[in-house]
């Protein structure tokens, strides 16, 4: 007996058998690819997050400098400087927007040229969201899916019906796909991330940072913003705003050391990241905490979005605590991938 659920999106539910609809005889992990990364707002919205975020230093949206010519987008000419607390923040068309290199780099006027480019990201396939906003699989079989992917891959002996067909609706039609294609779905999913996690630059270097996804921001754990103080003394409250999908984030780093920064919608996934400012790849500086307000969040809620379906990926504070963000590997290595850590946590 085959187990089903049917979700709609707008439109009322179809009650055709798992094989019939417009994806009769296909695959439907070639209609649902294993690792999709999610292009809509709305997870965020899910624990009505807000950014705390303040206005930031960026282009106005009249001028010309920061408009788009026959060859694209214009190369932003101004500031002169980078704010040291607010940075600078533009809403035009990313020059590089996830494919980083010298190149593009030099579209930017030399005053805000970057060095190094981290994307802002959510790697969350949108089938399981679909699969949340019908009503979600039963506590048994949620439960079930969950143990099977804990440690990242999918163990087929754990699942208890895994060729159970789960009817699922989309805005594109209805869709069957089995609960063992599910689990894959789940040990794919990375959630909310700043790739790389962990980055080595040189004091002056400027940072990008690429809105690939909605809702993200890029800010200290700093006492001013109510939290624990994880940056270098003397280093303010470094924030940006919420950056437009597309746009992008400019910050010049100066003061040698360790800073830990958060997504602020996203930090209750554990959406982190720590940057190492050093000129030596074998003496990172140790990080400094200070107990001046709250701390990164212990637990991760993306299971709370994801109708208990939890992919076990670190909360903030196991990542920033984890081997693979060690200041020293860091240095060391120069970038650490948001992969490392989750595979870390998953296999601890």
């Amino acid at each position: 007996m085959s187990l089903r659920i049917h979700i709609w999106c707008g439109m009322a539910p179809q009650t055709d058998d798992e094989t019939k609809g417009d994806g009769q005889g296909e695959s439907t992990a070639r209609r649902f690819p294993r690792r999709t990364v999610l292009r809509v707002a709305g997870a965020s919205a899910a624990l009505s997050l807000g950014s705390g975020a303040v206005t930031a230093s960026g282009d106005d949206d009249s001028d010309d400098d920061h408009g788009y010519g026959s060859d694209g987008p214009a190369a932003p000419k101004h500031p002169e400087e980078i704010d040291p607390i607010f940075g600078y923040a533009s809403a035009a068309e990313n020059p590089c927007s996830g494919e980083a290199s010298d190149d593009c780099f030099e579209s930017f006027a030399n005053p805000v040229r970057p060095a190094h480019e981290v994307e802002m990201q959510i790697d969350i396939p949108e089938l399981l969201f679909a699969l949340v906003e019908g009503g979600g699989l039963s506590e048994g079989t949620t439960g079930n899916v969950t143990a099977a992917v804990e440690d990242g891959s999918v163990d087929e002996g754990e699942l208890d019906r895994p060729d159970a067909g789960v009817s699922v609706r989309t805005p594109e039609g209805g869709e069957t796909v089995t609960v063992r294609e599910i689990a894959h779905l789940l040990a794919d999913t990375t959630g909310f991330r700043f790739e790389p996690a962990g980055l080595r630059v040189s004091p002056g270097d400027v940072v990008l940072y690429s809105a690939e996804t909605p809702d993200h921001a890029v800010t200290a754990y700093h006492e001013r913003h109510g939290r624990q103080n994880r940056v270098p003394d003397g280093v303010e409250a470094v924030s940006s705003p919420l950056v437009p999908v597309g746009g992008y984030w400019l910050y010049r780093f100066e003061e040698e050391g360790v800073y830990d920064f958060n997504c602020p919608p996203h930090e209750p996934f554990g959406m982190v990241h720590r940057v190492v400012v050093t000129d030596e790849e074998d003496d990172a500086a140790e990080l400094s905490v200070e107990d001046t307000g709250r701390p990164p969040e212990e637990e991760n809620a993306l299971g709370s979005i994801l109708g208990g379906l939890d992919p076990n990926v670190p909360s903030a504070h196991d990542a920033l605590e984890s081997d693979a963000l060690h200041p020293e590997r860091i240095a060391s290595r120069g970038t650490v991938s948001w992969d490392d850590v989750v595979e870390e946590h998953r296999t601890d």
